[in-house]
């Protein structure tokens, strides 16, 4: 058996980076042959009796089980996010993976993002270092026409994010949904700027037009529920705090539900499934919403958020100055179920099924399962 170890910001009690590992898993099994999927984090999901996971709540131990790993495994792949913005020194592995050239031909990378970046040698490091893999497939258009106008040694694709096969990986998401009057929201919300030293005043001005934006959907629309998702359930950064916030005022006006982070990913994503509109500020909570065919509205806190939606051609966009627009272009979402003009999910999930396969000849050595 071969392994390959996923390589992302795995086991930090974040939903979306738990998608990525049921999703790598998912392919191991299913998609490519005699593979052992191997995934280190602090707490990892759910995942099948054929993943090995290194789990600790060490940093040193993690980082030396990262070394060890690179060194047996068949083939080291970043998987899902965005993983190339920069290289932090070196306790970094993308420094040593870039340095030490016997690793190069183990590299790859699905899924992910590449930038934006801060300084002109983040963007140096991280080129020179995806210039040595044997193969790109990233996720957005933005990052696929950035490494277009770079020198690339191997094979670059796009294939768009891996929570495009969540379906796949969790069939029960299929089910057919029941339409009626009465809408359940599901709201997924997070704080930024506080976190990479920003500016807090833009982070008050957009979660305050949220609220608002919320207070008056349930004001004049028939929305049965709020449901709020903790993506991210880390006790320093993640959404607690800020779901709390929001429940304590809109609990008044409606009926509220928390739905807590889980390692149970399939749990989550069939609540998840069971809501008539998203209204995210989490990536990921638009991100599924799409591949589950959920009319979403994506609150743009970054540039990976406003790179999704130019990829799928959604141009009804949370407006933080404009709150009419926002409750018209919402009203217009929830009655015809759909988001208009966007590109149909199955597209790039049959994308991302062709990448993979085609990457699965590479990594697996003989023919992928059809």
């Amino acid at each position: 058996m071969r392994k390959i170890y996923f390589k992302g910001y795995y086991g930090f009690n974040n939903v979306g980076d738990d998608i990525f590992c049921v999703t790598a898993d998912w392919i191991c099994n299913n998609l490519w042959n005699n593979i052992t999927p191997v995934f280190i984090g602090e707490r990892l999901p759910l995942l099948s009796s054929s993943a090995k996971k290194y789990q600790s709540p060490s940093y040193v131990i993690r980082k030396l089980y990262e070394i060890w790993v690179c060194l047996v495994a068949d083939n080291i792949i970043y998987f899902g996010g965005s993983l190339f913005h920069r290289i932090d020194g070196v306790t970094d592995i993308k420094y040593h993976l870039n340095k030490y050239s016997f690793l190069h031909s183990k590299l790859g990378a699905i899924g992910v993002s590449v930038g934006p970046f801060r300084k002109t040698e983040d963007h140096q490091s991280i080129m020179g270092l995806l210039s040595k893999l044997p193969f790109v497939a990233v996720r957005d258009y933005d990052s696929y026409e950035l490494l277009e106008n770079e020198i690339m040694n191997g094979y670059l694709s796009f294939s768009f994010d891996p929570a495009i096969l969540i379906s796949d990986v969790y069939p029960s998401l299929r089910k057919a949904k029941s339409i009626n009057g009465k809408k359940k929201v599901a709201v997924s919300l997070c704080y930024y700027e506080r976190y990479v030293n920003g500016d807090r005043d833009c982070e008050k001005t957009r979660i305050a037009a949220v609220l608002n934006f919320l207070l008056r959907l349930v004001d004049e629309e028939d929305i049965d529920e709020i449901v709020f998702f903790e993506f991210h359930g880390g006790a320093t950064n993640g959404d607690m705090e800020l779901i709390l916030e929001f429940d304590s005022i809109l609990q008044k006006q409606v009926k509220t539900r928390i739905v807590e982070y889980t390692l149970d990913t399939r749990a989550f994503c069939e609540e998840f499934n069971d809501c008539d509109l998203v209204i995210g500020m989490r990536l990921h909570s638009a991100i599924l919403a799409y591949a589950l065919e959920i009319p979403f509205f994506l609150v743009e806190y970054h540039a990976k958020c406003t790179s999704f939606l130019d990829t799928i051609g959604n141009n009804y966009r949370f407006s933080i100055c404009d709150i009419e627009r926002n409750i018209e272009v919402c009203r217009r979402i929830m009655m015809e179920n759909f988001i208009p003009g966007i590109v149909s999910p199955e597209y790039f999930r049959m994308l991302m099924l062709q990448e993979l396969r085609k990457i699965g000849s590479f990594v697996c050595g003989d023919k992928v399962a059809d």
